[in-house]
């Protein structure tokens, strides 16, 4: 099954007007000028014929061609889209239909014109799909690039009116199937399919966008973003798992599979993760730790990734001696989806608790924040790979991440919403993410939020926090009390404990810097916590420079 989907926040209105485009509207709904615009520049080069073709054929030859937006083009020759039909097995466009055409122009094209100088400093553009094309620094060839699916830029920046087109060697491969497409097309995947459709997940996993009613009455579309763990029919069969029943019958499963407390929802859940995390990011351990724990969509059960120091491989629950080590199966492994990653993995992955081992939470960390900075500032603002040039503030007090409440008396910072998005500078490189979120919620304000899912056991707790000169009355206490704060967790008054990070700070320069927020704190069951906060400070109602600027929150193990 395949589906065309296309949206991004930042193109949404732009891809409804080429949707509408077709090219016997010449002359009515668009204006097409003689300079030169970018489908006329690529049909008057013989070298790209077959991609002008694919433009004719998907009705988006004058789409392109506007001469009121501005383009960046990737545009392979002749050869790279003779390649990719023969790996295709088609003999052209046509064999493969006018939405797949549309969606291969989508793929390559991006709504900015970027310069030679602008590219070299993306990791990657989104395209007007709502898709991520990556972007390296061609090693072997200066000036050039190295784009997704290994696709050579042999020219760049060509100049015409309305674009800048990058003349490439490979066609690159459109998002078109969801991760559940990838399931169901692979027949190796079989027993994991059905337990996918008998649990309900299919829905989820071929979910591509997801409308959210607003408070006033509109609708908000979010993009989903999951990843997926998938074991192929040879690895359920080395565990004696030779079809769905044997599956039901190892787990000891009841028949109502839709129910979440059934043994069959939890283990498919448990192979699903709220975020699209590459291999890359699966295998970024924290710190000098080798262990993360990773929270999955199974309610309370999160599974661990070690760093064998000796082997040099990273496996999955690597003290869970009930079964065999598992490890990601790399060559299949990073399988890019409409809706997220496919990774496969070695071992059948049952449910277990791991060990304890360090957790950090950034405070931002959070599907629905994702979403809203997405579609108010674009992909590249949410936790960027590097610190930004010139930060950007994005209210996130209405995305539904923080159940917070205002004082009475006002709130004194004038800079910020009451929760404030704001990616970090390179004088705050330490921001775990390189990002932070801002509490602007005055005297007795307060604001709840949910931790990810703690293994039980005893923690030491940290916070990560940003002082800025701003804050200097703050850290010598000249107004207020520090930034004080009373903390509880689960609305358990044994948990209450006060802390003035602000005044930890031991010297007026900007940064992050860390406070304790309990030197001791026990969890008797492994979940997610509720994390509340009360501002104490009257600073926090009355000085326009207050404000709490938290990066993340590490539990640290307590042996």
């Amino acid at each position: 099954m395949k589906k065309f989907v296309y949206f991004s926040a930042l193109s949404a209105l732009l891809i409804t007007l080429l949707v509408g485009c077709n090219d016997d509207k010449i002359g009515s709904t668009y204006q097409i000028f003689d300079d030169n615009p970018a489908s006329n520049m690529l049909a008057a080069n013989e070298n790209f014929s077959e991609w002008v073709h694919v433009l004719e054929y998907s009705n988006m030859y004058n789409a392109i061609n506007q001469a009121t937006q501005a383009f960046t083009v990737f545009a392979p020759d002749n050869d790279a889209v003779r390649t990719f039909y023969a790996k295709k097995g088609v003999a052209g466009i046509e064999d493969l239909g006018k939405e797949y055409a549309r969606a291969l122009i989508l793929h390559h094209t991006v709504l900015d014109s970027l310069s030679v100088e602008n590219l070299q400093l993306k990791t990657y553009v989104t395209n007007l799909a709502g898709d991520r094309i990556e972007v390296h620094i061609d090693s072997l060839h200066a000036g050039q690039f190295v784009l997704s699916d290994n696709v050579h830029v042999y020219q760049s920046a060509v100049h015409a009116y309305n674009a800048l087109m990058y003349y490439i060697d490979g066609v690159m491969i459109p998002l078109v199937e969801t991760i559940y497409d990838r399931l169901a097309d692979n027949p190796d995947y079989s027993i994991m399919r059905e337990a996918v459709e008998r649990t309900g997940w299919k829905e989820t996993l071929d979910m591509v966008n997801d409308t959210v009613q607003n408070e006033n009455g509109g609708y908000t579309v979010n993009r989903i973003a999951m990843t997926f763990v998938g074991v192929s029919n040879a690895v359920f069969a080395a565990s004696g798992i030779k079809t769905f029943n044997d599956l039901v019958d190892k787990l000891n499963a009841a028949e109502d599979y839709t129910q979440p407390s059934n043994k069959l929802y939890e283990y498919v859940a448990y192979h699903a993760l709220s975020f699209d995390y590459t291999l890359e990011d699966l295998k970024t351990m924290q710190g000098s730790d080798v262990t993360r724990i990773w929270n999955t969509l199974a309610e309370n059960q999160v599974f661990t990734v070690t760093l064998d120091t000796l082997a040099g491989v990273y496996t999955i629950n690597q003290q869970d001696e009930s079964i065999e080590k598992t490890s990601f199966l790399e060559e299949k492994s990073n399988i890019k989806c409409k809706n997220g990653y496919l990774h496969e993995i070695s071992g059948w992955l049952p449910v277990w608790e791991p060990k304890q081992s360090t957790i950090i939470w950034d405070l931002a960390d959070y599907v629905e924040v994702k979403n809203w900075v997405i579609a108010s500032g674009g992909a590249e603002q949410y936790q960027p790979e590097e610190p930004v040039s010139s930060e950007k503030k994005i209210d996130v007090s209405k995305c539904g991440a923080y159940d917070y409440t205002i004082s009475e008396s006002g709130v004194g910072g004038n800079s910020y919403a009451y929760v404030t998005y704001v990616n970090c500078k390179k004088n705050l490189s330490a921001a775990h993410f390189n990002d932070r979120v801002v509490f602007n919620l005055g005297y007795m304000g307060s604001v709840s939020m949910k931790t990810p899912t703690i293994v039980r056991g005893k923690y030491r707790m940290e916070l990560n926090f940003v002082y800025l000169s701003d804050h200097n009355f703050m850290r010598q206490m000249t107004d207020g009390n520090g930034g004080l704060i009373r903390m509880t967790i689960d609305e358990d008054p044994s948990t209450q404990r006060n802390t003035a990070p602000y005044t930890t700070v031991s010297k007026s320069t900007a940064g992050v810097y860390t406070a304790v927020l309990y030197d001791e704190i026990e969890f008797s069951t492994t979940a997610s916590h509720t994390f509340r906060f009360v501002v104490m400070d009257p600073a926090a109602s009355s000085n326009k420079n207050f404000s709490l600027q938290f990066d993340c929150i590490t539990f640290i193990p307590i042996e």
